[in-house]
């Protein structure tokens, strides 16, 4: 199910809050319990909307993953080491539906037609899911949490479902708070809509418009694109994924919300950023936060051993959460020797040195052609669409020039794109200016909330009116 459909906005949402919020209203022994259970049977539900022979091959490897971790918690009140064999167990579930479709269209392309290879169904949000069972079991073996007994509790911290496809990635001490005792009071509900409604917006009155002229690029033949139109199609879809990525992450934290459940945020405007080291920091936060803490610093950090051998280790293990094609893998180790270099340089005090705006140019610059092997998944369709960046390819005759995909409603999105996150939101005063004036002008709240209506009335009629577009982060 998505998020950005009519089911789940009007019938599956809906249905959700009123059923939580009429037991909530009640005080009786036991209410925790049955709010979980309510939230879990529907994040299962969730889980399983895409089809009944879908549900069927994915739902046994779910529950495999959330048993799996469960027990081994437990188990390692008696034993300790059964924490490592929790974690290896989860690594080999990752490998194996990572690897296994690499696999087997390696072999499809080596023997006959006739002779193939059936792929794995992957479980939406797969590496998400994991990523929270290995962090639960390393709370664990830190001290920092005991076992959970409750496996209705457990169940949901691992599948609820406004960051079961996913995230963002919520550590198990994080989340265990909002567990037991949660309240939800009406500014929560009130705020969580607001903040549903702002990443919907993102997600269909912008993402997915940006994406029709991204689509017609990128499937545009061989010899038959420009290098400006190159640049546009690359540079569009460095946009696209940034406002899919961020709207799917407002909604869910606005959705949890609304539940009493608060989500970390996931994105601190990335393209702000004057090094790839800080795009890290701003990018996917809950990723790099979960690399950090289970990876880097177990690595031995800064202070153990070689730093640039664990930065290294940890941008090849990026690459490769994100996918297992030889491409992902190369954008991961690119992006790892990029903040390698740039800590070289700033201990020698040369990076800081360089004006800003080189700094930035240059971050966005690797960042934006990083992006293309997000919507070229093979390796030599990656190197094809740089040739044509670079000039490399003639063309022999031109689809369309790039002044054809700037149409007048792309030219009005980016303006506005630009003036509010980097005019509007990137400054520091702007913003609490603004959450002055929210809590204090009537008038400020009323143009609020009717701006909220009007994106709202707009989105619902992009979805009602294209056709459902997946978030690009769901085949992770």
């Amino acid at each position: 199910m998505l998020f950005n459909s009519v089911s789940f906005i009007f019938l599956f949402l809906p249905i959700v809050l009123i059923l939580y919020h009429a037991i909530n209203r009640f005080h009786f022994r036991g209410k925790d319990l049955s709010l979980n259970l309510l939230l879990l049977v529907f994040s299962l539900v969730f889980f399983c909307w895409g089809g009944f022979k879908v549900a069927v091959k994915t739902l046994p490897a779910l529950a495999s993953i959330v048993v799996w971790n469960y027990l081994l918690a437990l188990l390692s009140k008696k034993w300790k080491p059964f924490l490592s064999i929790g974690v290896v167990g989860n690594l080999a579930f990752f490998f194996y539906y990572k690897i296994w479709n690499e696999f087997a269209r390696l072999i499809d392309g080596l023997l006959s037609s006739n002779l193939t290879i059936e792929k794995l169904v992957i479980p939406i949000g797969l590496s998400f899911i994991l990523f929270h069972g290995i962090s639960y079991l390393l709370d664990i073996r830190h001290g920092k949490v005991k076992p959970n007994r409750n496996f209705a509790e457990f169940a949901l911290y691992m599948l609820f479902f406004p960051k079961l496809a996913q995230g963002p990635i919520v550590k198990y001490y994080e989340f265990e708070p909002y567990l037991r005792n949660r309240k939800v009071v009406f500014e929560d509900l009130v705020s969580g809509l607001e903040r549903f409604i702002v990443g919907l917006a993102k997600k269909v009155l912008v993402a997915d418009v940006l994406a029709l002229t991204v689509n017609r690029i990128f499937s545009v033949t061989y010899g038959q694109m420009d290098v400006a139109s190159a640049w546009l199609g690359s540079i569009l879809f460095t946009l696209q994924i940034y406002l899919d990525f961020s709207g799917y992450s407002d909604m869910a934290i606005g959705i949890g919300r609304m539940f009493g459940f608060r989500i970390p945020e996931n994105f601190n405007f990335p393209y702000a950023s004057t090094s790839i080291s800080e795009f890290w920091r701003r990018w996917h936060i809950t990723l790099g936060a979960w690399f950090r803490e289970y990876l880097y610093i177990p690595l031995g950090g800064s202070r153990k051993g070689n730093v640039y051998l664990h930065l290294f280790i940890v941008f090849l293990v990026t690459g490769i959460w994100h996918g297992s094609s030889l491409v992902f893998i190369l954008w991961g180790i690119c992006h790892g020797l990029c903040v390698m270099m740039e800590r070289f340089l700033v201990q020698k005090g040369w990076y800081e040195k360089i004006p800003k705006i080189l700094r930035w140019l240059y971050t966005m610059l690797v960042v934006n052609i990083g992006w293309i092997a997000f919507k070229t998944p093979t390796l030599d369709m990656f190197k094809t669409y740089i040739k044509h960046l670079l000039g490399m390819i003639p063309v022999v005759e031109p689809n369309f020039i790039w002044s054809y995909y700037l149409l007048n409603q792309r030219i009005v999105i980016l303006i506005l794109f630009v003036m509010v996150c980097l005019c509007i939101f990137q400054n520091e005063r702007v913003q609490e200016c603004l959450r002055k004036w929210d809590k204090r002008s009537v008038g400020f709240s009323i143009v609020k909330y009717v701006l909220l209506t009007i994106l709202f009335v707009l989105s619902v009629c992009a979805v009602t009116a294209n056709k459902y577009q997946p978030f690009i982060y769901f085949q992770f």
